[in-house]
């Protein structure tokens, strides 16, 4: 079945119930979203912004095959407007592994997220298969904790089923910048703006003044909790603020359903409360994996709206990246430090459905 169909038949690429509709959604004057329900691990969104003769790419997907299939639906637009420039908000690959595909003039990211680029290729997810594979056995192991193991391997294999990572020729920035960049596409404005270190080291925003709106890559998640690796909570309030200050009318999350400024304070709302209650618990000394799980169960918690969000167990990445901050430690996380974090929050998610 083709992703199209499955969507339209209103599920998302894992079977889930899907909470929108995904693909193509036009957004205003020669502006289209393409959408991937619920805003997962790897269900992620990009757009395509056209003017006279040229159009301008906001992201590519996960694998190559969601790659086609997007550009195929937006093929008709790409008769008259071909894409010249492509934008990688940032490195994680499920906003780029599809960059070969488009065949742009240029590709521009920020000069950080070009570094990241170069450290975080498809082979990471080949890696995190034969992982999962050693999981699975020693959940079968006469060892303690053996669900624990289990938990993880299947945490890991819904990550990766939907998607292909073979033969992804990844394809890099030409150009990047620090900043701010305004560009010209068929006569259109469109402004580039680095934010980062947000959600990773080299985040940026794309703003199209004259339509009023934002595509805000990672640093929005919609009705799922966002995941905090490289950068800082403190800057992705800022970058919040940043896009609120733009009073735009409609914003693209990275992951999630098309929004207004509104979903943008809730993300912002949701760092302030998690940065305030993780500090407490740091300076008595607890254990961030510990601090985690309190907070996610605290009645505190419970009462905000975003508690009600997809993904509560990424709580135990954001806890260990604010105490890295609070401890001085600004480099960026290792290939092993993020498959033990993505170890724990699996479970994690195993103990919040037994609750």
């Amino acid at each position: 079945m083709q992703e199209n169909d499955r969507q339209r038949e209103g599920y998302t690429l894992t079977g889930a119930p899907a909470r929108y509709g995904g693909g193509l959604h036009p957004l205003g004057q020669d502006v289209l979203a393409w959408l991937t329900p619920n805003g997962g691990w790897g269900e992620s969104n990009a757009a395509l912004i056209s003017g006279h003769g040229a159009s301008l790419l906001v992201d590519t997907l996960w694998d190559l095959p969601r790659t086609a299939a997007m550009l195929a639906a937006f093929q008709p637009k790409l008769e008259s407007a071909p894409i010249r420039q492509l934008v990688n908000t940032h490195s994680d690959g499920d906003h780029w592994f599809g960059n070969e595909l488009v065949g742009a003039d240029e590709i521009i990211s920020t000069r950080a997220a070009a570094r990241n680029m170069r450290r975080h290729g498809p082979g990471q997810l080949t890696f995190l298969h034969a992982v999962s594979s050693v999981f699975r056995a020693m959940s079968y192991a006469p060892i303690p904790k053996r669900r624990d193991w289990r938990a993880a391997a299947d945490y890991f294999d819904g990550i990766l089923r939907p998607f292909d990572f073979s033969m992804i020729r990844p394809e890099r920035p030409t150009s990047t910048f620090s900043g701010k960049l305004q560009l010209n596409v068929g006569g259109r404005e469109v402004q580039l703006i680095d934010v980062g270190p947000a959600h990773t080291s080299g985040d940026l925003i794309v703003h199209l003044p004259d339509d009023r709106m934002v595509f805000a890559g990672d640093i929005l998640f919609l009705g799922m909790t966002p995941v905090l690796w490289d950068g800082s909570a403190r800057n992705w309030i800022k970058a919040c603020e940043r896009i609120l200050a733009l009073k735009a009318d409609t914003v693209l999350p990275g992951h999630g359903p098309v929004t207004d400024l509104a979903g943008v304070d809730g993300v912002r709302r949701y760092w302030q409360f998690l940065r305030s209650a993780v500090r407490l618990h740091f300076e008595k000394g607890r254990p961030a994996t510990w601090a985690a799980q309190h907070i996610v169960r605290s009645d505190q918690f419970l009462k905000q709206p975003f508690a009600k969000w997809d993904g509560q167990e990424r709580i135990v990445i954001n806890v260990h990246a604010i105490y890295r901050r609070l401890l001085g430690r600004k480099r960026r996380v290792s290939t092993w430090t993020r498959l033990n974090l993505l170890r724990q929050a699996a479970v994690l998610a195993r103990k919040l459905a037994e609750d």
